[in-house]
């Protein structure tokens, strides 16, 4: 098979022909049509897990992808070949990944894909919407609840403030101006530009009795700090970038929680259930061959993605 490699960390990846992959207990191979670009590639490709994961060379990244079926390992029940799914790999080893015509990819980890969510919409939806999904459970917000989104128009903020929506809390956007009309398209109540306004001062003026929680996308630990006095006791701070000090949070009577992505067959299938009646719709996806790959990682490591990158092998 064909897929995108390094072979060695921090090298320059490039196409390289690799043997195809057979699934062991559990698992499945996928013929791959979309796999899509996460944060977490560059940290694989980097060498950030090398001292407490499993690595293989040469490496090939991605973690989420939709495709076909096409082998089926043993133990697996519930898929079959020639179904259309979605979700991630599931493998707890780095370099087995989805940049490729080929993937291996736990059962437990993936599902069927209905005819609404086609292979970029399904690879976009898989890691980056269990984890908007996640964050969602975790602070529950209800019908008028106001919920900060820092880094609104990224991958998980393009599916969390459609969830948000669904919901009936009223989102407010962080993000780039450029970017507000496509928060507000995704269901964005509020916007705020980080870059030219306080997001503080901003926000204390419209919801004067604080907002219910934080939604943690963008920026670091320092950057977060200032906006936790607007949330209102027993509220809560939920980060995808650890950035929740949840002893200190909770002396402070607030909820914090650092979500680390479980995706399960449930929770993707929650999800297409919000597709398939209409609720939730595609993201902004830009595409790149196997070839491109390359590029898609630079742009992701420019932290200004809007929506979600897509390799289509």
């Amino acid at each position: 098979m064909r897929a995108f490699a390094i072979d060695d960390f921090g090298a320059t990846g490039s196409v390289h022909d690799l043997p195809d992959p057979e699934p062991a207990e559990g698992q499945v191979r996928v013929r791959v049509e979309a796999a899509s670009v996460n944060p977490a590639d560059l940290g694989m490709l980097g060498g950030a897990y090398k001292d407490f994961m499993e690595h293989h060379f040469p490496l090939v990244p991605g973690l989420d992808l939709a495709g076909v079926v096409d082998v089926i390992g043993p133990g697996v029940e519930g898929l079959a070949v020639g179904d259309a799914v979605f979700g991630v790999h599931g493998k707890r080893s780095v370099g087995q990944g989805t940049f490729g015509e080929l993937a291996i990819a736990s059962a437990g980890t993936l599902a069927k894909r209905p005819p609404e969510i086609d292979p970029a919409f399904g690879t976009a939806l898989s890691l980056a919407g269990v984890s908007a999904l996640e964050m969602m459970d975790a602070a529950a917000p209800g019908a008028g609840d106001a919920v900060l989104v820092v880094g609104a128009s990224g991958g998980i903020g393009s599916v969390a403030l459609q969830l948000l929506a669904i919901a009936g809390a009223t989102s407010i956007a962080v993000t780039r101006t450029v970017n507000h009309d496509y928060a507000r398209s995704l269901g964005a109540n509020e916007t705020i530009d980080y870059e030219t306004q306080d997001i503080v001062t901003s926000v204390r003026l419209a919801h004067p009795d604080g907002i219910a929680a934080i939604f943690h996308l963008a920026g670091d630990k320092d950057e977060i700090a200032p906006l936790i006095d607007l949330v209102r006791p027993g509220g809560h701070v939920v980060s995808m970038l650890r950035g929740a000090d949840t002893d200190a949070l909770g002396q402070r009577g607030l909820h914090g929680l650092n979500i680390g992505t479980q995706p399960t067959t449930l929770k993707l299938e929650r999800l297409a259930v919000d597709v398939a009646e209409g609720r939730l719709r595609r993201p902004e996806v830009t595409t790149f061959d196997l070839a491109g790959a390359g590029q898609a990682l630079a742009e992701i490591a420019g932290r200004h993605v809007r929506g979600k990158l897509v390799v289509l092998p």
